[in-house]
């Protein structure tokens, strides 16, 4: 099975389409090495960092960890100490009850397990998923540690499939314009939803709220945004705490709805005070105003 990146031209993830093409993205990958473990009756995980999909593993005597990155040779390996230790390990997470674990990654530990003869700046080059060493490209050529630090979620294996399979297809119905379609598989990720580090900006449901408002689905766009917030790791501090509220005022000015006006108001002010919650209240407020 060859990789085959992600294009807007790239058809849903089926098993069908998939084996003629022979050639599939990483969450293709992970899907198809799962079932292959699980048909091995070999426990395992699906995990997810910085839009890259992964199988995992988990010993739990030795408290050992495993990586499995299907198309990289190179990333195949032990990743024990990769995980941060500020949060339970991903088993014990989800021995609670939670529906995924939430961890640090460390890529950079990570690549001190590259063996060599391997050019760690050209590795990480082709696989951009490693770092958010991009932010900071423009300004200097020396990386920040932290962005290095990826968040990494990890689900029970047939859960994570599933999820793979529903948050990708949802994509792809959106990027061919059927953004109701898109909108309600998306909704149902509730408190799963992967692409929530704030540092990707949530683009993608970002831009099929925009199209939702613009096509007049202010409930789709609401549910859609509901879900993202539902789906934020418990300690997010970050402006992916303000999305919900963005998307209602945004309806409000475009709808007249002064009750909508005042939840944005509401949910803003559960956020802790900064210079940009604070334009987005009385933003709100002054619309609340003027309704």
């Amino acid at each position: 099975m060859d990789f085959a990146p992600t294009l807007a031209n790239s058809p849903l993830l089926d098993a069908v389409e998939v084996a003629n093409r022979e050639a599939t993205n990483c969450f293709g990958h992970v899907i198809i090495a799962s079932e292959c473990l699980e048909q091995l009756g070999i426990e395992h995980f699906v995990s997810y960092a910085n839009q890259h999909a992964m199988v995992t593993l988990f010993d739990r005597s030795s408290e050992r960890a495993f990586l499995l990155d299907v198309a990289t040779e190179e990333l195949c390996c032990d990743m024990t100490g990769v995980i941060g230790s500020g949060a339970p390990n991903p088993l014990d997470q989800l021995a609670m009850g939670e529906l995924r674990a939430v961890n640090a990654f460390f890529s950079e530990e990570l690549l001190k397990r590259l063996p060599p003869s391997i050019d760690r700046q050209k590795f990480m080059s082709s696989r951009p998923w490693l770092s958010f060493d991009a932010i900071d490209a423009a300004q200097s050529h020396e990386y920040k540690p932290r962005n290095r630090i990826l968040q990494f979620l990890t689900l029970p294996s047939v859960p994570g499939r599933m999820l793979l399979i529903q948050q990708y297809n949802a994509a792809r119905r959106a990027g061919s314009g059927d953004i109701e379609a898109a909108s309600e598989e998306l909704s149902e990720l509730s408190g799963i939803y992967l692409d929530v580090d704030s540092r990707n900006g949530l683009k993608e449901v970002d831009e099929l709220c925009r199209r939702l408002i613009s096509a007049g689905k202010y409930d789709e766009a609401i549910d859609l945004a509901t879900m993202v917030d539902e789906s934020l790791v418990p300690d997010d501090k970050s402006k992916n705490k303000l999305f919900l509220p963005d998307i209602m005022r945004k309806i409000a000015r475009q709808t007249g709805n002064k009750e909508l006006a005042w939840r944005a108001i509401k949910l803003y002010g559960e956020n802790p005070p900064n210079s940009l919650r604070n334009g987005k209240l009385a933003a709100a407020r002054k619309l609340l105003n003027n309704l």
